[in-house]
Order: structure tokens, then C-alpha cells, then sequence
């Protein structure tokens, strides 16, 4: 019987999003991901970064009801990451301590389908982005 330990059940997604990883006066860097699943207190985001100690800092944006919901550095926290033997990284595990009320209706509206996705995703955010 397999048993899920956690304290939220993830919720399946395939959320296109940016993010920015750094270290305090040493580097930041933005990135591309997906966010493969999500909970009230985290998320796995799929990427291909650079490798990067666990004590970086993120800074995540997604989109949502045609804005962008940042999550900030002082509420979440990388608590795993899946290395490649190039020393890549390809996963992100994300923990959120204080998940903003944005956040939490994201997840509560995926609840109920079965995948998300936004048909303008695509020039949105590299709009947004650049």
C-alpha cells in the first residue's frame, strides 16, 4: 500500500513560470521552469539551472488571472534539488512558509481540474519577462 507522507497532497500541474535564483553580493540569475505539481505549502519546479548551493535564495513568478503572483524570497525556502551527473539541477523542491492568499487560490482552483493551462501563456510571459 503506498502511503503519502505528506501533510498536502500535491496537485498535478503544468504551470509554465520564471524564476530568479541567487546568493546575496555574489549572483543572480533568472530562469525558465514548470511547475509539475503544487500544494498550500510547496511546489516542484522542472528546470535545467546551473548548479547552486541549497542555501540560494528564490524569487518565483507565475502566472495567474492575467497578472503575475510573486512568491518572495522570505517565505520560500529550495528543500531539494535533483543533480545531474553534469552538475546540472532538473528539479527544485520549494517549501513555503507563509504561501500568499494569491497562491492559495491558485491551488484551490487547480483542485478541480485535472491540468492547467492558459492558451497565452506563452507571449504573456515573454512580455512580462524581457
Amino acid at each position: 500500500m503506498d502511503m503519502e507522507k505528506r501533510t498536502y497532497k500535491r496537485i498535478p500541474a503544468n504551470i509554465k513560470i520564471r524564476y530568479l535564483l541567487w546568493n546575496p553580493l555574489i549572483w543572480k540569475n533568472r530562469y525558465f521552469g514548470t511547475i509539475k505539481n503544487l500544494s498550500e505549502k510547496g511546489m516542484l519546479i522542472s528546470t535545467k539551472t546551473m548548479y547552486f548551493p541549497l542555501d540560494s535564495l528564490i524569487e518565483i513568478f507565475i502566472p495567474h488571472k492575467k497578472n503575475v503572483l510573486y512568491i518572495p524570497v522570505k517565505i520560500s525556502n529550495i528543500v531539494w534539488r535533483n543533480l545531474l551527473p553534469d552538475s546540472s539541477c532538473n528539479s527544485i523542491g520549494i517549501e513555503l512558509s507563509r504561501p500568499p492568499q494569491d497562491y492559495l487560490e491558485l491551488v484551490e482552483s487547480l483542485k478541480n481540474e485535472k491540468q492547467f493551462h492558459i492558451p497565452y501563456l506563452s507571449n504573456y510571459l515573454k512580455k512580462w519577462w524581457n
